[in-house]
């Protein structure tokens, strides 16, 4: 499997500062682990050695998460709720709105019921259309990336572009969106929401969730605006929304297309200290948590970021012995993790002396519930 290098997403600058090392097994065969550095000259923080694009899109097309949902989530909706009110009052509800990586159409769903009407989506996951049409009599929904959306709509009619939950998901963060305003008009305006590094937190929540298996860049209001800037999109405006039902946050920011990309751009530098406080934090919270297993026959449940990274942790201590390791995603059963398939929950009833491990931080209690209710076997909560 082929690695790549990055220079600097925002700036292009090459020098930059180890920050991080994100080991994690593969999942479904792919091996999503990566660097994470911090630029030396502008200090956006970014994943500077991963895997190859090829790899990403096989990832969400085999192994995706974001086209199974049944309904829109509590952290969605207030997700939503910001960016639809960031809409009401600078964009007019018969303008065309594209939703680039719409998932299961819950953003569009909202703004249809707000009252815009000319709505379109593209999503990579192949189930998306479909969900959408179903959960929300969606029916303009296409299958395409980023890079490739211009061959399924007519970019250059948009008035309003949505990139919300996906710029930090892009290995080829700089050409893809610069590819993409270029498909734009001048005056086109651009709404993103990418995960706030201001509300980075290793105290109480997930030790390096923030560092997804999916995520490879991290943005704070500064770079993200040195970004778009650097490519020739004005800000119009920002806003950091707290999100606290996973502690953390998101940064909205509005664009408009001003044209061409400037000859000379000075970054406004980003400082290092939220980052580090974040690593340092999250480190100590995942080696409690790892203490919390006891030495004994486990079932691991949940097979995404969070049991990738925990795998390489716990693998090589005497005693933690698993057996299985389960999922409730049905685009993950039968596939892989590090070196164990993903088996339905149904298994752990062959292992009634195990130890359940939820290794889950935002979900634990949920899944600990319907656990109980399911099998006697002792649980394991790695947070309190």
């Amino acid at each position: 499997m082929n690695r790549v290098n990055r220079c600097c997403p925002v700036c292009l600058n090459t020098g930059l500062v180890p920050v991080y090392d994100n080991t994690m097994v593969t999942i479904g065969g792919h091996d999503m682990s990566y660097k994470v550095g911090r630029c030396a000259k502008c200090g956006f923080h970014f994943a500077h050695v991963l895997a190859d694009t090829k790899t990403f899109q096989s990832y969400y097309q085999s192994v995706s998460k974001y086209d199974v949902a049944g309904q829109i989530s509590k952290l969605d909706q207030l997700r939503i709720d910001a960016a639809v009110k960031i809409c009401q009052d600078k964009i007019p509800h018969d303008a065309m709105v594209i939703d680039l990586g719409c998932g299961y159409g819950a953003l569009l769903s909202c703004l249809k019921a707000a009252g815009w009407s000319n709505l379109y989506g593209i999503d990579p996951a192949p189930n998306s259309a479909g969900r959408a049409r179903e959960l929300f009599g969606l029916t303009n929904i296409h299958c395409s990336t980023v890079a490739e959306a211009h061959n399924a709509l007519q970019l250059d009619k948009a008035d309003l572009v949505c990139i919300m939950a996906v710029l930090e998901h892009l290995p080829n963060l700089r050409a893809d969106v610069s590819a993409l305003l270029q498909k734009l008009r001048v005056g086109c305006r651009v709404l993103v929401e990418v995960p706030a590094l201001e509300c980075f937190t290793g105290t109480n929540n997930e030790p390096f969730g923030e560092f997804s298996l999916e995520h490879v860049q991290f943005f704070s209001v500064t770079s993200l605006i040195n970004f778009f800037e650097s490519l020739g999109a004005s800000a119009l405006g920002w806003v950091t929304v707290d999100l606290p039902l996973v502690a953390s946050g998101s940064i909205f920011g509005l664009f408009e297309l001003a044209g061409e990309t400037p000859a000379s751009f000075k970054p406004v530098v980003e400082d290092a200290g939220q980052m580090e406080k974040y690593i340092d934090d999250s480190r100590r919270r995942l080696d409690a948590a790892i203490a919390r297993i006891p030495n004994a026959p486990l079932v691991i449940y949940g097979a995404g970021s969070h049991t990738a990274r925990l795998l390489p942790k716990i693998s090589g201590i005497a005693g933690k012995s698993i057996v299985a390791i389960v999922d409730n995603n049905p685009n993950l059963l039968g596939k892989s993790i590090g070196e164990w398939s993903i088996q339905s929950p149904a298994i752990i009833e062959s292992w009634p002396d195990a130890h359940i491990v939820i290794s889950s931080f935002r979900y634990q209690n949920e899944i600990s519930g319907d656990l109980r209710d399911r099998f006697s076997n002792p649980l394991v909560l790695l947070y309190e």
